[in-house]
């Protein structure tokens, strides 16, 4: 097999697309990411981006990619003895890591053999599943007003969106909320909002966003509504007609994760229509208490 590393981006294009759109809903993330970094190699940050690919007899195996400081992606595939050999890979070349995501047996593999070969314990930090949905359920998208949020909706949408990613993302650094919060701000002041409303009586309650693209489909996150405002089904109405307006632009599929942890959130999306692909596990790697 081959092993390698790629320095140009157009190169590694050719090689993983093709791959990872043959799974497209279980190599969602990676894919969009992949689109991005095709259209600007900056897109996620100055620092270089680590492009993998893992090749037998012109077939493409295993596809990886990290955007520093963001943990490594590590493609759908069937052959697991992939990841040894992207382990023992990345392992020369003195990578540091600060965590992987992949689907399940990929991660849980990747996670015992990087802790072992470098001293390191692994925390499983999240539990995902990615959903798809084709079709909305129509008794999910009520008669509340819905709207693309404004600059006039900045501040709300950035406290919002980090009390969301305290209340979600347990383990998440106030930096990592920060810089996120900054990128959405950045949208706002270029007037390219990737956030939507529903109001109820002319009072937000509840939001979600437009995230990344792939060829046949987009992405729904950072669904939050505030916990007194709960259990009135704002977040269902919410995401459904976002969903639908995302379907209605001419994308064949929307797609989600969900946290396993949370079955409301689960139940509510398989309710508007969504259906579960893939689990998925998102690791952090961190050294051993002396």
């Amino acid at each position: 097999m081959e092993a390698k590393f790629h320095d140009n981006i157009d190169e590694f294009y050719d090689i993983a697309y093709p791959f990872l759109l043959k799974y497209e809903a279980e190599n969602n993330l990676p894919l969009a990411i992949l689109i991005s970094l095709k259209k600007n190699k900056d897109h996620y940050g100055e620092e270089e981006p680590l492009l993998f690919s893992l090749i037998n007899k012109k077939k493409v195996e295993l596809i990886a990619l990290r955007t520093p400081p963001h943990d490594l992606l590590i493609s759908y595939s069937d052959n697991l003895k992939a990841i040894h050999i992207l382990v023992d890979a990345l392992f020369k070349r003195k990578e540091k890591l600060p965590g992987v995501l992949s689907f399940k047996a990929a991660a849980d593999k990747f996670a015992q053999l990087w802790c072992e070969k470098n001293s390191l314990k692994s925390n499983l930090f999240r539990r995902e599943r990615v959903y798809q949905l084709e079709r909305v359920s129509e008794n999910c998208l009520g008669n509340r007003f819905f709207s693309m949020a404004t600059k006039a909706h900045q501040a709300l949408i950035l406290k919002w969106a980090g009390e969301m990613m305290k209340e979600a993302l347990i383990n998440i650094t106030d930096d990592d909320i920060q810089r996120t919060k900054k990128s959405y701000a950045d949208e706002f002041e270029q007037n390219k909002s990737s956030f939507y409303i529903i109001f109820d009586n002319n009072a937000p309650v509840s939001i979600a966003r437009r995230a990344g693209k792939t060829p046949n489909g987009s992405f729904v996150n950072l669904v939050y509504t505030p916990p007194s405002l709960r259990r009135r089904g704002y977040a269902t109405e919410c995401v459904a007609k976002l969903s639908k307006l995302l379907l209605a632009e001419g994308n064949k599929y929307c797609f989600l994760f969900t946290d396993l942890s949370n079955p409301t959130s689960n139940s509510i999306y398989q309710k508007i229509g969504y259906k579960p692909i893939i689990d998925e596990n998102h690791y952090k790697f961190l050294k051993h208490e002396m």
